[in-house]
């Protein structure tokens, strides 16, 4: 038995059954001809069923990334990762496919099957946390293309593995290292792959086990939310190893070899400059910051050329790039960045050497991200606020677009709400927008009651920051929906040169969740001067810093009444405890208090317990068995006062919540919730019986007499 399962068996000290994983094989629904179909038949409002299962490439947000997608040598074809959720399976169907990059012919599968892969990320100095989201990754076809190469987990391993482009055999494993392997690339002669990993992870976790059996000092390195034992702290250097494919030799990669993961920057290019990128021919291009002390100062674009001589772009049209490509086929710079009101746009930019300075190509609302360039093209993955996401080939002199692949063709024959968009300023001065969205079948002079849903209106309107509130789902039932964009930081926080002063500006008294409150009160102003929303009907929800921005509405404000968060809480004791002391340290250094003199006077207007008295709102708390513990302070004490409060506690949670299962419950019951509140509806099958009866026991809740009865939620299509 390894040490690291000892420690893992030894953390229960009560008989427990590990929750079920994945039940069947999760690709068999999609394998079913007529279901497709049957969706075809007919324009209908969209189901919580389409949006649990509808088919994801790359990070089902709309955050920048790598390309989800890799090229052929040639560019005639493409491989593309698509996952797709089955909750009666909880797993992934997880495919990879290839298709021609003309959009004439269908998709070939060349490889199916594997475990979830969950991405890590670091956690202020912890070593390693896991993420809710997949693990990003490109693939990379062979030189000779005969081989596409990509990242699979079995059992456990995240290893690089083989398929054939056509599809004729079966996909193979072509590393066997004891580490996962997060990047990789083929070689330049195509003989092996160069593959990253980081040992310290596993060999910092062993030796944590091995502390154990003389009992942990309770030091910096707990974090009690997380887990139940100290986490490794520090950075996992990365170990580059080359593979042999005639064999399966291993070896120490050499410098060149490196490289070809991990470049080493531009000659000349600051120690601070981001998204670095060399020519062929010898261009080098990159962002350096114009300020350099400032931790999120605005950056200058830089082109060198081979000379030496340089080029800048230090103009407000040329901040917010996010990624830098050069053209495949040309001599010119292509950029992806976010512009306009509150950065509420994509933009994509060219810049011809020869010219003084880039130009603008396409300009939109969609979210556009993980793009390459593909002659003269640029492929990306774009996805509006009612069109999910799919790949486009955009024409970047032009900026026409094509479609390459739509991996949710059923969903063309949905009806979709109308979105409007309301762009503003808060009583701060800083720029916000939010989107309002309308039931499919709303009628002129109907007022609807609506949920407020946070913190990000980017791109697909799917659930929020988290994905917990379905929006279009809830608004097929009858409901308008609030995408509240959170604004960004105080005039004072965008300058900061300290992490500590990025939130409230180096101001004091909760200053950057007063002017997020009153970007969302401003945008409920102008949703309800549509006529299209009941003031008396509006609940809220919020998850992350979203549940933080509730969580002070709900003290702050009387425009709600009924609420439902997917982490909690901020608030005099478990905040500063389940975190660890660690990030209590953290948090002192930005001026909250803790069990010290001041404390319940500086949490007074954020806190649920101080204000439980006066706060009248029915909470419902969904959370991951890693963070629930926050919340615990606060259940107790609205319970204790015979408050409305109810907590779902999920196993095996992360931040995100990624199991399928847990997301087919999270939708379910925040649309039950704000349904039971908003609408005066419910669930009238029996199994939901005891439900409504906590429910109806809660103070304020609607007259048994008056509730009628739900729709069915048709999880399924």
């Amino acid at each position: 038995m390894s040490l690291l399962l000892a420690a893992a068996l030894a953390r229960t000290i009560v008989p427990a059954v590990a929750p079920p994983g994945v039940l069947h094989d999760p690709c068999v629904r999609f394998d079913v001809p007529s279901a497709a179909g049957a969706r075809k038949a007919g324009a209908r409002s969209v189901t919580l069923g389409d949006q649990l299962m509808m088919a994801d490439i790359g990070r089902n947000m709309p955050d920048p990334m790598m390309p989800p997608f890799g090229f052929s040598p040639d560019g005639a074809h493409m491989a593309v990762q698509v996952q797709r959720a089955d909750p009666d399976a909880n797993g992934y169907c997880l495919r990879l496919l290839v298709l021609p990059t003309d959009g004439s012919g269908h998709e070939v599968e060349v490889s199916r099957g594997g475990e979830f892969m969950f991405d890590d990320f670091r956690l202020r100095d912890f070593m390693s946390v896991r993420a809710g989201w997949i693990k990003p990754y490109t693939p990379l076809w062979s030189p000779d293309s005969r081989y596409i190469a990509f990242l699979r987990k079995e059992r456990g391993s995240v290893q690089v593995w083989l398929a054939e482009p056509t599809g004729a055999a079966d996909p193979r494993p072509a590393t066997a290292l004891p580490y996962d392997v997060d990047r990789f690339a083929w070689s330049r002669d195509g003989s092996g792959l160069v593959v990253a990993t980081r040992p310290e992870i596993r060999h910092a976790a062993e030796a944590i086990a091995v502390e154990g059996l003389r009992g942990y000092l309770f030091d910096q390195r707990f974090a009690p939310q997380i887990a139940d034992h100290p986490i490794a702290t520090g950075q996992a250097e990365y170990a580059y190893t080359f593979i042999s494919l005639a064999d399966g030799a291993a070896r120490e990669a050499t410098q060149a070899e490196r490289e070809l993961i991990a470049p080493e920057p531009p000659q000349g290019a600051p120690a601070n400059a981001r998204a670095t990128r060399t020519s062929s021919d010898g261009y080098s291009a990159w962002l350096e910051p114009k300020y350099p002390d400032q931790i999120l100062s605005p950056t200058r674009l830089v082109i060198v050329a081979p000379d030496g001589s340089r080029r800048e772009c230090a103009s407000s049209e040329c901040e917010g790039i996010r990624d830098l490509w050069w053209s495949s086929g040309e001599r010119t710079l292509y950029a992806q960045q976010v512009t306009g009101w509150a950065t509420s746009l994509s933009a994509l930019m060219r810049w011809d050497v020869g010219e003084p300075a880039p130009r603008r190509v396409l300009e939109t609302e969609d979210a556009i991200i993980g793009c390459s360039p593909l002659r003269r093209e640029l492929v990306c993955a774009r996805e509006g606020s009612v069109r999910p996401r799919r790949l486009v080939a955009i024409d970047m002199e032009t900026g026409a677009e094509r479609v390459l692949f739509d991996p949710n063709p059923d969903l063309a024959a949905i009806r979709f709400g109308e979105v409007e968009r309301f762009r503003f300023r808060n009583a701060f001065g800083v720029e916000t927008f939010a989107d309002l969205v309308l039931p499919p079948d709303h009628k002129v002079g109907q007022r609807h009651p609506l949920v407020v849903v946070q913190y990000g209106s980017h791109g697909f309107l799917r659930g929020g920051t988290g994905d917990e509130v379905p929006v279009h789902p809830i608004a097929a039932r009858g409901f308008a929906v609030l995408s509240f964009e959170r604004p960004s930081f105080l005039p004072g926080g965008m300058t900061a040169t300290r992490a500590a002063d990025m939130r409230n500006g180096g101001r004091g008294d909760w200053a950057d969740r007063r002017q997020v409150l009153s970007s969302l009160e401003i945008a409920l102003d102008h949703a309800v001067a549509t006529g299209t929303v009941d003031p008396d009907r509006i609940g809220i929800s919020g998850f992350s810093d979203g549940a933080g921005t509730a969580q002070f509405a709900m003290v702050n404000s009387e425009r709600f009444r009924a609420a439902s968060m997917g982490s909690c809480c901020e608030d005099v004791a478990s905040f500063g405890l389940a975190p660890g002391p660690r990030f209590a340290e953290r948090l002192r250094d930005r001026g909250y208090r803790f069990f010290e003199p001041g404390t319940e006077a500086f949490w007074r207007p954020m806190s649920l317990i101080l204000n439980a008295k006066e706060v009248d709102i029915p909470l419902l708390l969904q959370i991951g068995d890693s963070e629930y513990e926050a919340a615990l302070d606060v259940v107790e004490v609205w319970s204790h006062l015979g408050k409305g409060i109810e907590l779902y506690v999920f196993p095996d949670g992360p931040h995100i919540k990624t199991h399928p299962a847990h997301r087919r419950a999270l939708y379910e019951r925040n649309v039950a919730w704000f349904e039971f509140w908003l609408a005066s509806r419910r669930n009238c099958s029996p199994s939901h019986n005891a439900q409504y009866e906590r429910w109806l026991a809660m103070p304020g809740a609607p007259d048994r007499q008056a509730l009628s009865c739900a729709a069915p939620y048709s999880p399924v299509p």
